[in-house]
C-alpha cells in the first residue's frame, strides 16, 4: 500500500484559481467599507439612504415577534420618509449577543419612539483616501522588497575557472 494516495484527494484545475479569488472579493470587501463611516442621521433621511437603528428597550419588546427579542440593531435601507417612523428594506439584524442575521430586503417599518439612536452610512472621504494611500505604500513596498521591476542587482564579475586562478 505504499504510495496508494490514501487520505488525498485529487485537486481540480480551478481550485487555487478561485482560492486566491475568494481572498481578492474577502481583501475587496474590507476595503470597501473602509470607504463608509455611520454619522448621526438626518432628522428625516431621504428615501435610499442606508441606515443604522439602535433600539431602545420598547423597541426590543415591539419589535420581538418581527426580527427575534434579543434584537439590538437593524440595518436597511430607507424607502419612505415620515415624521413618526422609518420605513425600511432590512439588510440585517443585530443581536444582543453579538450575532447578527442577513435579510433579503424584507420590508419593516420602526416607529421613531423605538429607536435610541439612528445612523445614516455615509461616503468618507479622508478614509477612503488613508485605504487608498495604505495599499499603494504596500504594493510599492512588496514590489521593492521582491524585485519585481527587472532592475535586479549588480551581479559578481569573473567567475569560471579554477579555485584560486580568479
Amino acid at each position: 500500500m505504499v504510495g496508494s494516495g490514501l487520505g488525498r484527494r485529487p485537486v481540480a484545475d480551478g481550485e487555487p484559481r478561485r482560492f486566491w479569488i475568494g481572498c481578492l472579493l474577502t481583501f475587496l470587501l474590507g476595503v470597501s467599507s473602509g470607504c463608509y463611516v455611520y454619522a448621526p442621521a438626518a432628522r428625516t433621511p431621504a428615501a435610499g439612504s442606508r441606515l443604522l437603528l439602535e433600539l431602545n428597550d420598547q423597541g426590543r419588546v415591539a419589535l420581538g415577534d418581527s426580527i427575534g427579542p434579543t434584537g439590538q440593531e437593524v440595518e436597511g435601507t430607507m424607502t419612505s420618509d415620515s415624521d413618526s417612523a422609518y420605513s425600511l428594506k432590512v439588510v440585517r439584524v443585530g443581536y444582543l449577543n453579538g450575532q447578527s442575521n442577513q435579510w433579503n430586503g424584507e420590508q419593516l417599518t420602526i416607529a421613531r419612539n423605538l429607536v435610541n439612536r439612528a445612523m445614516e452610512r455615509r461616503f468618507s472621504s479622508s478614509r477612503t483616501w488613508l485605504t487608498v494611500s495604505a495599499i499603494t505604500v504596500a504594493t510599492v513596498l512588496f514590489i521593492a522588497s521582491r524585485g519585481l521591476l527587472g532592475f535586479g542587482s549588480e551581479g559578481r564579475t569573473g567567475g569560471g575557472g579554477e579555485p584560486g586562478q580568479q
